[in-house]
């Protein structure tokens, strides 16, 4: 059942569309991550499904009935939703209190909101803390309470904006496991908008990914500048010293490659050449396996596993990136 379903929504700042969804449809229980560059609108979608940003044109339904953008209309809305921040404000008052402010302004007072406060601090296993004050915690434990005063409420989703970008490894660690467990038990409907895509896949497969304020089918990586011209009867695009791909088109001067990283292949090699250079990083998504490599620019390539595995290829290995035509898009 769909909970939330976005028609034709947009927003403008400046004279510049920064949002512009012709349609996007969440279903309810489910755990979905937003990926996209710096500047693709993530953070303004997030502010529309929780109710805090209208959009200036669009239709947001919830739960099956049109939302009404005005202050009484979306009050109780608001309630069915748990905003994390990147960068979460805490107010300087203990651990317990910041946990328990949003139930107090829900009326909740006495052994009930001691109970629910205690529940969510157990969950991100920061009871021992629960008398500290607030603002003098790390990073990663602050970014751990938002999480809980958001559990506390008990919302019907979880908005997550980059809750590990700029925290330790043992509180990512800790944010990871809460965000599976409430993915798994609680029916939860969860967005978590991250650049860490292995974390995305391992957390939230359903990938809803974001382009210049728009929804699209796929990442847009492996889009680069280049230089178009013919040799011999073949036409090329030199993108960096050393990386120049094969391409069919016949445009020249300067434009532009999207290359699509399922249609390359690596092949390993022992010395320097077109199109070689070394693996610099390998994050595994599911079945596949993303591999980069350092051509002068880095280039992404989608490897099945089973394929990977066979190659026998690790970090620093020499590779040989080889393109399909029918992969590449050219334009100006």
């Amino acid at each position: 059942m769909s909970l939330y379903e976005l028609s034709g929504v947009s927003m403008t700042h400046d004279g510049r569309r920064i949002l512009d969804v012709a349609h996007l449809g969440l279903e309810m229980g489910q755990a979905y991550s937003l990926q996209g560059p710096n500047g693709a609108g993530k953070s303004t979608l997030l502010g529309v499904l929780a109710f805090l940003t209208p959009p200036h044109a669009g239709e947001v339904r919830f739960a099956g009935k049109v939302v009404v953008w005005s202050e009484s209309e979306l009050r109780p809305l608001r309630r069915q939703v748990g905003l994390v921040e990147q960068h979460p404000i805490m107010f300087s008052r203990s651990v317990r209190d910041n946990v328990g402010f949003g139930l107090k302004l829900r009326g909740l007072t006495g052994l009930e909101l001691s109970r629910r406060v205690e529940d969510a601090l157990d969950l991100v296993g920061l009871t021992h803390l629960a008398d500290a004050h607030a603002p003098r915690l790390s990073g990663g434990e602050t970014q751990r309470v938002a999480i809980a005063r958001a559990l506390a409420c008990g919302p019907r989703v979880l908005l997550l904006d980059e809750p590990t970008a700029s925290v330790d490894t043992q509180n990512r660690a800790v944010i990871e496991q809460v965000v599976a467990d409430m993915r798994d038990s609680r029916g939860m409907t969860i967005v978590l908008c991250t650049h860490n895509r292995s974390q995305a896949w391992a957390l939230c497969p359903n990938v809803i990914y974001m382009e210049a304020g728009r929804v699209v089918s796929r990442a847009l990586v492996n889009a680069f500048a280049g230089q178009f011209f013919e040799e011999d009867g073949q036409a090329w695009c030199r993108i960096a010293t050393g990386f120049c791909m094969p391409v069919d088109t016949t445009l020249r001067g300067r434009g532009r490659v999207v290359v699509d990283p399922e249609q390359i292949t690596l092949k390993p090699v022992d010395g320097p050449g077109l199109n070689r250079g070394p693996i610099f990083r390998i994050e595994l998504e599911g079945e596949q396996v993303l591999v980069s490599v350092d051509l002068g620019r880095p280039l992404r390539v989608q490897v099945p596993f089973s394929k990977f595995r066979a190659q026998g290829l690790d970090v620093g290995a020499l590779v040989e990136a080889r393109f399909a035509a029918s992969g590449i898009e050219c334009s100006v």
